[in-house]
């Protein structure tokens, strides 16, 4: 069962992306992982995923295709009875910290709790934000909220894309909130396979979990 809690980045430096010297995309900034139709994980079977590679931390991933199969109502309205009939949909991060709750959303200017993922988009656990958000009803279509998310040990993630189990795209914005996540993969796939870009550099030296220092309780690292 999701429990309503929060993943917190711990301090700004970790926020920022990490510096990148070399890649096809050339400065560390988030990219998008398309499962090959070999994937052996059956956890990530079908998915599509945004990465980004916060500094101090290891990178974090969001599974963008997977429905919980429950609302931000469902899930807080026993205890909020104000956010019961909320609308927005949970979708299940990955199985590091399933209780732990991220969010992606578009924002004008960089919030002191968020790391930027691509143009105004930014990834965020924090509770303040979260609120901030949940108060804008009409704002659906620009957020997702997830449970859990997913990581890697050092250097797996970069064995795994050798191996050919992941395809890695550049952040297409409208992906990231595609509301038809059913076909996702399906209307991806073709591209990424076409066009997979190498992972950046940044990404490849830090390939690990986020220690319990850059994400605080209530997260648990894996």
């Amino acid at each position: 069962m999701i429990r309503r809690t929060f993943l917190l980045l711990a301090t700004f430096a970790a926020l920022a992306p990490a510096p990148c010297s070399a890649g096809v995309e050339g400065d560390g900034e988030a990219v998008m992982l398309v499962a090959a139709p070999q994937m052996p994980d059956p956890r990530f079977a079908r998915t599509v995923l945004v990465v980004a590679f916060p500094q101090d931390a290891g990178p974090m991933g969001l599974v963008l295709n997977k429905p919980a199969g429950m609302t931000l109502g469902e899930l807080f309205g026993p205890d909020r009875p104000e956010l019961a009939d909320h609308p927005d949909p949970i979708l299940l991060g990955g199985p590091v910290d399933p209780d732990g709750m991220l969010f992606l959303f578009h924002w004008p200017e960089h919030p002191v709790r968020a790391l930027p993922v691509a143009g105004d988009v930014y990834l965020s656990g924090d509770g303040k934000l979260f609120e901030t958000l949940v108060a804008d009803r009409g704002a659906s279509a620009g957020r997702r909220f997830f449970a859990g998310y997913s990581g890697w040990a050092e250097g797996q993630l970069d064995r795994e894309i050798a191996n050919g189990d992941w395809l890695v795209l550049p952040v297409d914005l409208d992906a990231l909130f595609d509301p038809d996540t059913e076909r996702l993969y399906e209307r991806l796939l073709p591209r990424a396979q076409g066009r997979s870009v190498r992972l950046p550099a940044a990404g490849r030296a830090l390939l690990s979990h986020a220690p319990a220092s850059a994400l605080p309780s209530p997260a648990k690292p894996r």
